[in-house]
C-alpha cells in the first residue's frame, strides 16, 4: 500500500474539514428551517416568539444564503492547491474573501457556529508560509479574534440577536438533547481535525526547514570547493605565467647578454693586437645590443594590453567595458572619464588599468552585480577613481590575492585605496599627480 506524504495527508484533512463544515453549516441552517416550519405547522409561533428576545431571520433566506455562501467558500478553498504559494495580491484577496464569506454564514446562523474560521485559518497556513512574519501574524490574529468573538453571548451584549439555542429548546426534550449532542459531536470533530491539521503542518514545516538547511550546507560546501578550485587554478595560472616570463627573459635578455659578453671578451683579447678588428667586433656587439633591446621591447609589449598601447587608458577602459557588457545582457557599466587632459606614463597607466580591471571583475564574478559605475576625475592635484556596484557587498572584507594586488599596485604609485562593502561594493582610489601629467 502506497504511503501518503505529508502534503497528501494535509490535503485530505483539509478536504475533510471542508466536508465536515458543510455538514455542520447545513445542520444549523436545516434546524432553523425545519423547526420554524414545524412551529408554524403546529401553530406554536406565539410560544416560540416568547422564548426569543428579537424577531428571528427568515429561515428560508438563512438556509439558501448559507448554502450558496458555503459553496463559494468551498470552491475558493479547493481552487488553491495546498503545496502552491500564490501571488501576494491574489493571496490576500482570497483570504479576505474567505473571511467575508465565513462571517456572512456565521452571522446568518446567529453566531451558533464559529468553526468556519478554523477552516479558513488552516487554509491560510500553507498559502502564507512564505509571506513576511508580520503579515502572517496579522492575518492569524484577525482570524483568532473572529473565532473567539463570534459568540452569541458576547455579541448579544452589544446588538440584538436571536438566541440560537431557542431552536433546540422549543423541541421535545429527547429530540432537543439529541440535536444538541449531534451539534457538540460535530463541533468537537471539527476541532480535532483542525488540531491534526495544525500538527501535520508543524511537522511538515520542520522537515522542510531541515531540508533547506541541508541544501544550504551542500551549497556552502560546493562554494567552498569551487573557491578552492579557483585558488588552485589561479596558482597554476601564476606558475604558467612565471614560466612564460622566464622563457621570454631567457630567450631575449639571456641570449642578448650572452652575445654581448662574448663580444666584449673577444674585443678585450684583440684590442691591443688589432684595433681595427676590435672596432669591427664592437660594431657586432652594438648590433647585438640593439637586437636585444628590440626583443625586450617586443616581450614587454606582449605583457601590456593592445588597447592600452593603441588608444590610451580611456580607450582601453571603453574597450574592456564593451567586452564585459557583451558577455552579459543583464549587465550595464557606466564610465565617467574626466581625465582627458592627463598624460600618464606607461607604467602608471598600466597599473591603473589593471586595478580597474580587477575591481570590475570582482564586482561581476563575486558580487554578482548588474550595474557598475566607474568615475575618474582630478581633484586637489590627485587622480580619484571611484568604482561602485549594486552587488551583494561584504560587511567583513578579507583581502584575497586580487585586493592585495590592487593595494600593492596603488601603493607603488604612492596612492591609497579603500574598500566598502556595506551597500554593494565600492572601491575608492586616490593617486597623486606627477609634474607634467596634467595641464588645467
Amino acid at each position: 500500500m502506497k504511503r501518503l506524504t505529508n502534503i497528501q495527508t494535509i490535503s485530505a484533512l483539509r478536504n475533510g474539514m471542508i466536508t465536515l463544515n458543510y455538514v455542520i453549516v447545513m445542520f444549523f441552517a436545516s434546524v432553523n428551517l425545519l423547526v420554524s416550519r414545524e412551529v408554524i405547522r403546529q401553530d406554536r409561533s406565539h410560544l416560540f416568539l416568547e422564548t426569543v428576545e428579537y424577531l428571528p431571520k427568515n429561515p428560508d433566506s438563512v438556509f439558501w444564503i448559507c448554502l450558496m455562501a458555503y459553496a463559494l467558500l468551498a470552491a475558493l478553498i479547493l481552487s488553491r492547491v495546498v503545496a502552491e504559494i500564490p501571488g501576494k495580491k491574489a493571496n490576500y484577496a482570497s483570504i479576505g474573501l474567505e473571511i467575508l464569506l465565513s462571517s456572512l454564514i456565521t452571522w446568518q446562523l446567529n453566531l451558533a457556529y464559529s468553526g468556519l474560521y478554523l477552516l479558513v485559518f488552516s487554509d491560510c497556513l500553507f498559502h502564507m508560509r512564505r509571506e513576511k512574519k508580520s503579515a502572517n501574524y496579522t492575518v492569524m490574529v484577525v482570524l483568532v479574534l473572529f473565532y473567539f468573538l463570534s459568540n452569541y453571548y458576547v455579541i448579544s451584549f452589544f446588538m440584538p440577536m436571536t438566541d440560537p439555542m431557542a431552536y433546540f429548546s422549543i423541541l421535545q426534550r429527547k429530540l432537543s438533547l439529541l440535536l444538541v449532542l449531534v451539534k457538540n459531536v460535530l463541533e468537537v470533530a471539527n476541532l480535532l481535525m483542525f488540531v491534526a491539521y495544525l500538527s501535520l503542518y508543524i511537522a511538515h514545516q520542520t522537515v522542510e526547514n531541515e531540508n533547506i538547511a541541508q541544501e544550504l550546507d551542500m551549497i556552502n560546501q560546493v562554494n567552498k570547493e569551487l573557491r578552492n578550485y579557483a585558488a588552485v587554478t589561479e596558482r597554476i595560472g601564476e606558475n604558467n605565467e612565471r614560466k612564460r616570463l622566464a622563457r621570454e627573459i631567457h630567450d631575449t635578455l639571456g641570449h642578448a647578454l650572452t652575445g654581448i659578453a662574448a663580444g666584449v671578451d673577444a674585443t678585450l683579447i684583440i684590442i691591443d693586437k688589432s684595433p681595427d678588428l676590435a672596432k669591427k667586433q664592437l660594431e657586432l656587439v652594438s648590433q647585438v645590443v640593439r637586437e636585444g633591446i628590440n626583443d625586450v621591447r617586443n616581450s614587454l609589449n606582449k605583457l601590456r594590453p593592445g588597447a592600452l598601447e593603441n588608444t590610451g587608458l580611456k580607450g582601453a577602459l571603453q574597450k574592456m567595458i564593451s567586452e564585459f557588457v557583451g558577455l552579459s545582457k543583464d549587465l550595464s557599466i557606466d564610465l565617467d572619464y574626466e581625465a582627458d587632459q592627463v598624460n600618464f606614463e606607461v607604467a602608471k597607466e598600466d597599473a591603473l588599468f589593471r586595478v580597474i580591471q580587477e575591481s570590475l571583475t570582482n564586482s561581476i564574478r563575486h558580487g554578482l552585480a548588474s550595474h557598475v559605475y566607474i568615475r575618474l576625475y582630478i581633484e586637489d592635484n590627485a587622480l580619484h577613481i571611484l568604482i561602485e556596484d549594486n552587488g551583494q557587498g561584504c560587511l567583513s572584507i578579507q583581502p584575497g590575492y586580487g585586493l592585495t594586488q590592487m593595494k600593492e599596485r596603488i601603493a607603488a604609485l604612492h596612492g591609497a585605496v579603500q574598500f566598502d562593502g556595506s551597500d554593494g561594493f565600492t572601491t575608492s582610489i586616490v593617486v597623486p599627480m606627477q609634474t607634467g601629467e596634467y595641464q588645467s
